[in-house]
């Protein structure tokens, strides 16, 4: 099977702002490239050393009303050099994974 075929969530392309946050003292700030219920590819152009399963917080500005954001802690699941990571999703709020909701429909 390949890695393609293992996918089974619809993912969705959006292109807009991402601010991922290291520890307490790193922030960084980046652009959603695709999205599923669990996960999210994020292009990040800033240089930073993370492994894989290093755990970060996301605030992902939704499109539309102002003040929704789609934000939690996540997992590295992925490391794409020069151009990106995916994450895993592992802890959001209610009204969190209603924003989700909203924008993959």
């Amino acid at each position: 099977m390949s890695f393609n075929e293992q996918r089974h969530e619809k993912r969705v392309n959006h292109e807009i702002p991402v601010q991922i946050s290291i520890g307490t003292q790193l922030t960084l700030q980046g652009k959603l490239k695709d999205i599923t219920s669990k996960s999210a590819f994020i292009i990040i152009k800033a240089s930073v050393y993370l492994k894989l399963n290093d755990e970060i917080g996301f605030a992902i500005l939704c499109p539309g009303k102002a003040g929704n954001v789609i934000e939690g802690q996540a997992r590295i699941s992925r490391i794409a050099g020069g151009e990106g990571f995916a994450f895993y999703f592992t802890k959001m709020s209610p009204s969190s994974e209603a924003h989700l909701k909203t924008i993959l429909s």
